[in-house]
């Protein structure tokens, strides 16, 4: 008999990256509805039921849980689904890991960088926080700042402005992304970008992995996916030496017991400074910490919305875990052009079956058209790959970006510049 068989778990959301939920749940025996108002969600279609309802309708999940007897509620990715699996939770009396103060800090750009200023973890200087700039304001300004609006998410809406001019432009952009119309402005951060992730059981920390974030230079500064990400990181002993004790201090005084946690920020000299958080999975980062250390979020997720606990403990595993014996990669290949119709993507199959390749979700395929959505990136490819050096990645990685291509109908490339990793 399965750990869970007998055990009902209710997913919020069925887009793509959630068929890992789906699939992880089900593998451990339970049986998982999926609850979407767009009937065409990828998660669906591996769902024991799939429930044709909105997640952000808290009532009628509830009812719905109760009719059903569901166990447990859980979801991931989206910042907007965790309020509302909170609540149903709380209503039905089920296991959540998030607190209002954790969703604040993680949807609230100022209460996250507010909060970090009360415990000494070092955020960028803020300028305005509202939906006007006065024109003595502009004068205070010191440039290049940063402009993004107050309450949006991956990165829509969102750019760096050099003068007056690019500023007035890019805070009215911003504004129309807002569902409150508020921007926040504050000093352009430079170096290498990076996002860490920590898991939290029963009040005691660990860092699982770091990962910097490269971009190729034909990009814009407000990105969502990276055009590769390594791991672990060119900083990963000094964050460990000199910014680890504090963050872990701040989050345990906010009373923060268990939970996944992700930190976004750069890293310049000797620098390391933070520009937001997260309290939910994101990206593809979790198969590689589970192919490098052997940790799973997506299980810890599910566990935890089941029984309450996400693993027994921390002891056994070391506060260094997130130096990496091996070489994590995730690489991004993304889609240039306002619009364009996909006509042959080449040397897929050769990709994603070499052996350092542990996964891969392809999120466009030949003959789709793709028009110019208000989306900051467009990816049709991402591939996870664990490498025993950073010699053998800087050849994969070569290797791959010569034989993958994605061309239109009339045979011309359409992919974005690809990252050298030679170059890092």
């Amino acid at each position: 008999m399965k750990e869970f068989e007998g055990k009902k778990l209710l997913v919020l959301g069925g887009f793509a990256l959630a068929c890992d939920i789906v699939k992880h749940a089900q593998n451990l025996g339970a049986y998982v509805v999926v609850a979407d108002y767009d009937r065409s969600c990828l998660a669906r279609e591996i769902a024991d039921k799939y429930e044709e309802i909105s997640t952000l309708d808290v009532d009628a999940l509830v009812d719905f849980c109760r009719s059903e007897k569901i166990d447990g509620v859980a979801t991931g990715f989206v910042d907007i689904l965790l309020q509302p699996c909170m609540e149903v939770c709380e209503k039905l009396g089920l296991p959540c890991y998030f607190t209002p103060k954790m969703l604040s800090m993680s949807t609230s750009k100022i209460d996250f960088k507010e909060t970090c200023r009360a415990y000494n973890v070092p955020v960028p200087k803020t300028y305005l926080v509202g939906g006007e700039i006065s024109k003595s304001k502009y004068s205070e300004i010191n440039y290049p700042v940063f402009v993004k609006p107050l309450d949006s998410s991956g990165s829509r809406g969102a750019g760096v402005c050099w003068d007056r001019e690019e500023l007035r432009k890019q805070f009215a952009q911003a504004k129309e992304f807002s569902p409150t119309g508020n921007v926040v402005i504050e000093d352009y951060l430079t170096g290498r970008e990076f996002l860490l992730n920590y898991i939290a059981v029963n009040g005691e920390y660990r860092l699982i992995s770091m990962f910097d974030r490269y971009t190729c230079d034909d990009r814009g500064s407000a990105i969502n996916y990276s055009n590769l990400a390594i791991s672990p990181s060119k900083s990963i002993n000094l964050y460990l030496k000199d910014v680890n004790k504090k963050v872990i201090s701040m989050f345990k005084n906010l009373g923060f017991s268990d939970g996944l946690f992700f930190l976004q920020g750069f890293a310049k000299n000797d620098e390391i400074t933070f520009f937001e958080m997260g309290c939910r999975l994101g990206g593809s980062y979790y198969n590689l910490e589970k192919a490098c250390i052997g940790l799973d979020p997506v299980d810890m997720i599910v566990r935890y919305a089941i029984t309450g606990k996400m693993m027994c403990g921390l002891d056994e595993i070391p506060e260094d875990v997130a130096d990496f014996k091996k070489t994590a990669i995730c690489i991004n290949y993304l889609l240039k052009g306002p619009t364009a119709t996909i006509g042959k993507i080449e040397g897929l199959n050769e990709v994603v079956n070499m052996p350092v390749c542990i996964g891969y979700e392809q999120r466009h395929f030949e003959g789709d058209y793709y028009s110019n959505e208000r989306t900051v990136d467009r990816p049709v490819l991402s591939l996870d790959l664990v490498e025993d050096s950073i010699e053998q990645a800087r050849k994969d990685v070569e290797y791959m970006n010569s034989i993958f291509d994605v061309k239109d109908d009339a045979g011309n490339s359409i992919l974005m510049q690809k990252y050298n990793l030679k170059s890092r």
